[in-house]
């Protein structure tokens, strides 16, 4: 034992002196790769020292009960440990602070008061036999160890978390004037939440300070973090963007990650034009930067926020609930209570409501428009006891159901337009004691039964004429009925919500137009995938913008498929299954069983049709396209054939081309052509990921990845 102490006090002391010349010598020091990962252990040692020193305190506070000479043998003991760790915490710190953006004032307090923490403790080990019967000398010395402890871990939390983290809540709890700009009442939150912890005075990552709109609008070391109209062009949205092990990734692994609706949030007040001062107030109706924040406000004129009687649910329980076809988020920030949206009529499944019961207490808002709802399913919807507001417009209801929805007395506004409901059925809910509006135009109700309800009814706001504004707006855009894998000869159908639209569309990559392009009068016929571009248009309206879909048809299955070269571990698939089971994958979930991932490989895979193969003319590749996320199109495809895999012959080679600037993320089918119909048993395709990424990519020099989801036979 004496022998450990000894060589553990001569280790602790030659720290002392490495921190000493660190301190002196810091700005001549060039870290080479292995003492930069061991900086990176700081934050996982760093709670050792901490952990020894309470133990030490709790020995010193309970010093009675154990025998004098026990009590110098354990504290002894707990100082060596505390000493070492101190030291090593101190030393790795060091090293950490080389590697990344600190505020200048808050890293130098930190780095002064973790040394001065080490040789504190280190002092007090020394001293400790000595001077321990002298109370006066050991407390004090003790107490100013604690004290050291304290400003260190206080200038630690300060460079990690932000200036002031922990009485934030507090300040975060002040309410927002209402005439506050619509940055600061729902941009600002998300910043706040997910960014400041790292872009902060204290804690500058890429030198860029998100806590004042001044420091913001200067930008970090790369300058502006946006391009006002252009989100697709900002830094701050494709860093978003990136794969999660991507070190430009933002926020870091780790962290909490932005949901849907803050990314649609941040979207869209960039493209509307990055303001800092536009009210919200300010915008037109149904303006999208207002829809999404309206989403996250309770209001936007009153400054009070309900108080609710019901907790809040973990942030991980609605996260689990978000799906591509339904959000689930707060009412506004700090708020239990829960909005709901469902998307794509075709998607929807009653099981998505059951799975609402999870939140049953806290859902307040649930938007089920043009969702295939029927009356069965209210009966789930009434089990929601706390909902206020609900959106049925364009469902499926008749109002056979209506009654299910009477155990549901907090409910103040009820959607029910452009549905089948008729004017008896109604009588189950308007008794509602908190029903304040009721939305029934384009129903089955005559003019003199709406006239009968707002006689019978008059503390209810009926709504029985659909509203209408003098202004030109811009119509919606066309929905493609059946998205996903379609079949062979299946119908493409394409429809509008609103009655007399004419709908447009091209199927050769042209920007259609309201006049010379093809009308949309029946469903489409495609022998194989295909791109269409469709608008909507009508007279006294705008038209929509382009609706721009890929679809893919089903087409020959081969008998088997094997990968010939390894797929990225992190991104495995289902392995050659992946590629000719008919399930499409999503293009912002690349962590599911659909995609295949290659970065450090080329793609290649072999296809087996066997002894009686059929005549082959196409053959399509489903790739993923995200340009901000370093996801490319191949740089290069081949396409091998032959009698078996042992005779294979290269039939064809494309090259590409590659982007020039940042497009939306997208699904897109790769065509490959065979002049004449080829027959062959074995098909090889191969393709290969782009090496480096373009000079005019935020990612310059690094490697690309490459996302394949499906191959198609035609």
């Amino acid at each position: 034992m004496q022998k450990t102490k000894s060589i553990l006090l001569n280790f602790i002391f030659v720290l002392q002196i490495l921190l000493l010349f660190l301190i002196f010598f810091e700005s001549q020091i060039e870290l080479p790769a292995w003492l930069q990962v061991a900086g990176r252990l700081h934050p996982a040692i760093l709670h050792l020292p901490i952990g020894f020193l309470i133990f030490f305190i709790i020995l010193l506070l309970a010093r009675g009960e154990f025998k004098k000479k026990s009590f110098k043998k354990m504290a002894l003991l707990v100082l060596l440990f505390a000493s070492v760790t101190a030291s090593l915490t101190a030393l790795f710190g060091f090293f950490l602070s080389l590697q990344g953006d600190y505020g200048a004032d808050a890293l130098t307090q930190h780095k002064v008061g973790g040394v001065i923490l080490s040789f504190l403790c280190y002092g007090l080990l020394l001293l400790f036999e000595r001077v321990e019967d002298n109370a006066v000398i050991f407390f004090g010395l003790s107490a100013l160890t604690i004290g050291s402890l304290l400003f260190a871990g206080h200038t630690g939390s300060t460079l990690t978390h932000g200036e002031n983290y922990v009485f934030a809540p507090l300040k975060n709890s002040e309410e927002i004037p209402a005439d506050a700009s619509a940055f600061r009442k729902a941009v600002y939150p998300i910043l706040e939440k997910k960014c400041i912890s790292c872009h902060n005075e204290s804690k500058a990552k890429g030198k860029l300070v998100m806590t004042s709109v001044e420091d913001f609008k200067k930008g970090g070391k790369k300058g502006v973090e946006w391009e006002a109209g252009k989100p697709d062009d900002s830094r701050l949205i494709k860093y978003i963007h990136l794969p999660l092990e991507d070190d430009d990734h933002m926020p870091p692994d780790g962290k909490p990650q932005l949901t849907k609706h803050e990314i649609d949030l941040l979207n869209q007040w960039i493209k509307s034009g990055a303001d800092f001062e536009v009210k919200l107030s300010d915008l037109k109706e149904g303006d999208s930067l207002k829809v999404l924040a309206g989403a996250s406000l309770p209001s936007l004129d009153i400054v009070e926020q309900k108080v609710y009687p019901f907790n809040a649910v973990s942030e991980e329980a609605i996260n689990k609930l978000n799906t591509p076809f339904r959000s689930v988020f707060p009412l506004y920030q700090t708020s239990p209570a829960l909005q709901a949206d469902f998307f794509i009529r075709e998607s929807f499944q009653s099981k998505a409501l059951e799975e609402l019961k999870e939140v049953k207490d806290q859902l307040v808002v649930l938007n089920l428009s043009k969702m295939p709802v029927t009356d069965a399913d209210l009966a789930i919807i009434g089990q929601f006891k706390n909902l206020e507001k609900l959106n049925l417009n364009f469902s499926k209801i008749d109002g056979s159901g209506l009654s299910s929805l009477q155990t549901l007395k907090g409910l103040t506004s009820l959607s029910l337009a452009g549905t089948e409901i008729k004017s008896e059925s109604l009588k189950s809910i308007l008794s509602l004691p908190q029903l304040k509006e009721l939305f029934v135009w384009n129903t089955k109700i005559t003019e003199s039964e709406k006239a009968d309800l707002l006689k019978q009814y008059p503390t209810i706001l009926i709504s029985t004429t659909q509203f209408k504004d003098e202004h030109v707006l811009r119509l919606s855009r066309p929905i493609l009925v059946n998205e996903g894998l379609l079949k062979k000869d299946d119908p493409i159908e394409l429809k509008h919500a609103m009655p007399g639209v004419t709908i447009r569309y091209t199927l050769d990559g042209a920007k259609p137009d309201s006049t010379s392009s093809l009308t949309y009068d029946q469903p489409l016929r495609q022998p194989s995938a295909f791109k269409i571009k469709a608008i909507a248009c009508k007279s006294g309206w705008y038209c929509s913008d382009v609706l721009e879909m890929t679809c893919f048809v089903e087409g020959l299955k081969p008998e088997g498929a094997k990968l010939l070269t390894p797929v990225d571990k992190q991104y495995p698939g289902e392995g050659s299954k992946s590629l000719t089971d008919g399930r499409k994958g999503f293009i912002d979930v690349l962590k599911e069983p659909s995609w295949l991932g290659f970065r450090d490989n080329s793609f290649a895979a072999e296809f087996n049709f066997g002894k009686t193969p059929p005549a082959i003319h196409k053959i399509v590749l489903s790739y993923a396209e995200n340009i901000g996320g370093y996801i490319f199109p191949p740089t290069e495809v081949e396409v091998w054939a032959g009698g078996d895999g042992q005779s294979l012959k290269l039939i064809k080679t494309i090259k590409p081309e590659m982007p020039k600037e940042y497009l939306p993320q997208r699904i897109q089918p790769f065509d490959i052509n065979f002049d004449q119909p080829v027959t062959y048993s074995v098909y090889k395709i191969a393709a290969k990921p782009i090496d480096m990424l373009p000079k005019w990519h935020s990612g310059k020099g690094k490697k690309g990845w490459f996302f394949v989801d499906e191959v198609f036979f035609y």
